[in-house]
């Protein structure tokens, strides 16, 4: 099948699976704290991988070892604790729309790190969302002194992250295979992911209740669909396609988020929402009219 056609396919699956997952993490948290969902996720994921991907792990060379290891730290092991707690204060639909932010990261994270030039056009995409972000914070909880803001910085850095890791991928793992980076990203977290567990005292909490192997099952479903297949298919897309194609995919998980988050009795506000469609809109420009350049 040709790349123009498969990264849309990856883009629609990844959007379903990935929006979907987002509810997955809320339900889990109803048993286990969210420092074990996020540790959980992890270490599920990496056994989950490792015998499919351990024969990949020869095609990886000294110069890409650096670069693993910053994806690993920034846009793996630190964002899975910064979303899974986000989610829990938050909601899923609040965390998908500040998500969206990806894209936008991409964009000056690879213009300042990297030298990835963009048009006048995407910094009109950046400005429209660095508006909606303005929107959010200054008509939301900023000054009702709740805290949720603290919560939604959370997000923003788990979004700069993952514009991180398609940066990295695009400049210094163009030629290595996708399957290759997500074993080996998630083998290095694999330890000190166990180690968070040792110290949440999740082996001691933990009872066998009906409520605590219903959460493992949404973790191990995250784990498995959401996190190590849905991460291959996702640096796959990477050098299929573009970072910014790529991390576009946060866009279209808010309509997926927002489907769960209604069924599941969540709120989103008039401010959020126009907040939302701001951040959108700053990525649909900055996108559209990169892929015209």
């Amino acid at each position: 099948m040709e790349n123009k056609n498969l990264k849309w396919i990856f883009l629609i699956t990844l959007s379903v699976v990935w929006g979907t997952s987002l509810f997955l993490i809320k339900k889990a948290t109803l048993s286990f704290n969210s420092y074990q969902v996020g540790a959980l996720i992890m270490i599920f994921s990496a056994f989950i991988l490792l015998p499919f991907g351990y024969k990949s792990l020869k095609k990886i060379k000294k110069e890409h070892i650096g670069a693993l290891f910053i994806i690993a730290l920034f846009s793996t092991f630190i964002p899975s604790f910064m979303f899974t707690i986000a989610i829990g204060k938050v909601g899923v639909s609040v965390t998908s729309i500040l998500n969206s932010l990806t894209p936008l990261n991409t964009l000056w994270l690879g213009f300042f790190m990297f030298g990835i030039k963009f048009s006048k056009n995407q910094v009109l995409g950046l400005l429209i969302g660095f508006g909606g972000l303005l929107v959010y914070f200054l008509t939301g909880n900023f000054y009702q002194g709740s805290g949720e803001y603290i919560y939604s910085l959370l997000v923003i850095f788990s979004s700069i992250g993952y514009a991180l890791n398609s940066n990295l991928i695009m400049t210094k793992l163009k030629n290595l295979n996708a399957l290759s980076i997500t074993t080996a990203t998630f083998l290095i977290t694999l330890i000190p992911s166990i180690i968070v567990l040792f110290y949440t005292d999740f082996f001691e909490a933990y009872t066998g209740s009906s409520e605590q192997i219903s959460s493992l099952i949404y973790i191990l479903f995250k784990a498995g669909i959401g996190t190590a297949l849905a991460m291959v298919i996702y640096n796959k897309l990477v050098q299929i396609s573009s970072a910014i194609f790529a991390s576009s995919v946060t866009y279209l998980i808010p309509i997926v988020a927002f489907i769960w988050g209604y069924f599941d009795g969540e709120i989103v506000n008039r401010w959020q929402f126009i907040a939302g469609l701001l951040i959108l809109l700053g990525v649909c420009v900055a996108n559209k009219l990169k892929k015209n350049k």
